[in-house]
């Protein structure tokens, strides 16, 4: 569920923007090492929230550049997502950028050390409803997608829902 786009969450078709939006969710774990949304279940909340805006954090190492790729890539509109023309182009032009991209590499380096010397230790917690495995999803009710600018600022569904329950 973590890396579905949120109109496939609603029931619409597969297509090649859906397939950007998982890229984007792929390439932001590549650089986080840590998988998306892995500490909160993988439920209804999740899918409400994903629609909502949600994204996974962008480390704050990772240059602006590819940051903007990666929130371009995840756009809650579908036709805002870049071709995948333009996400290769934007890699290599990123590729290019040498100093940046060696400043990245310096930043990650004791994160990728620590992963190579542990062997089962993880550097995060899973919930132990955090699922990564292809299964049917049963979602309904689903709002239609929209961007969350604050993700700091984004409240869960889950929380709001407590609330309204009371």
């Amino acid at each position: 569920m973590p890396y579905m786009a949120p109109e496939i969450l609603r029931g619409k078709e597969y297509t090649q923007k859906s397939d950007i939006y998982s890229l984007g969710i792929i390439m932001n774990e590549i650089i986080s090492i840590i998988p998306p949304f892995n500490d909160e279940p993988h439920d209804h909340y999740l899918a409400l929230d994903i629609c909502r805006g949600k994204r996974p954090k962008i480390r704050d190492e990772t240059p602006d550049s590819l940051k903007e790729l990666i929130q371009k890539c995840w756009d809650a509109i579908p036709e805002n997502r870049p071709s995948s023309k333009e996400v290769g182009d934007e890699v290599v032009k990123l590729y290019g950028r040498f100093e940046e991209l060696s400043e990245l590499t310096y930043n990650f380096t004791p994160i990728t050390k620590s992963t190579t010397k542990t062997t089962k230790t993880q550097l995060y917690e899973t919930h132990t409803q955090a699922i990564y495995t292809s299964r049917l999803l049963n979602l309904s009710n689903l709002p239609e997608p929209v961007n969350c600018l604050n993700q700091e600022g984004f409240i869960s569904s889950r929380n709001t829902a407590d609330v309204n329950d009371e």
